[in-house]
C-alpha cells in the first residue's frame, strides 16, 4: 500500500448513491422516526500499483469504503449532516493509503418545496 503522502500521480475510488436508515436531523421527529440518507465518496490514492499488479490488496476494496461509511450512517445519531459528513471522512481517512476523501451526505428535509439537502467536504489525510 502507498503511504498516506504521494507526490505522485494519484486516482479516485467514486461510490455513488450508498443509502442507509439512521436518526440524524435537528428536528425531533427526524431523530425519533429516522429516514434514508445517501453518501456519495471519493476516495484518493496512488493506484498505480493496483493497475499494474491487478491485485485487490494493492488497492482499497470498495465495499470496505461501503461499510466505513455505512457504519457511521446506520450509527450514534448527530443533529447536523455536516457532523455525518465529518465522521464518515475521519473514518475513512484512516484507511492506510487514503490522500483525500470527498464526501457528501444527502437527505429529504421535511420541506415542501425542496427535494433534498447535502452537505459535501473534502478532507486531506493528515
Amino acid at each position: 500500500m502507498p503511504t498516506k503522502r504521494s507526490s505522485g500521480p494519484t486516482g479516485r475510488l467514486i461510490l455513488s448513491g450508498l443509502t442507509a436508515f439512521g436518526y440524524h436531523g435537528n428536528n425531533p421527529a427526524e431523530r425519533k422516526l429516522g429516514q434514508t440518507f445517501t453518501a456519495d465518496l471519493e476516495v484518493t490514492l496512488d493506484t498505480r500499483k493496483a493497475a499494474a499488479t491487478d491485485k485487490i490488496e494493492d488497492t482499497i476494496s470498495y465495499p470496505l469504503l461501503e461499510k466505513t461509511a455505512r457504519t457511521v450512517l446506520e450509527g450514534k445519531p448527530a443533529n447536523l449532516l455536516e457532523t455525518v459528513a465529518e465522521r464518515i471522512a475521519a473514518a475513512l481517512l484512516k484507511h492506510p493509503g487514503v490522500i483525500q476523501v470527498t464526501v457528501r451526505v444527502t437527505k429529504r428535509p421535511p420541506l415542501l418545496n425542496l427535494d433534498a439537502f447535502s452537505v459535501e467536504i473534502t478532507r486531506p489525510a493528515d
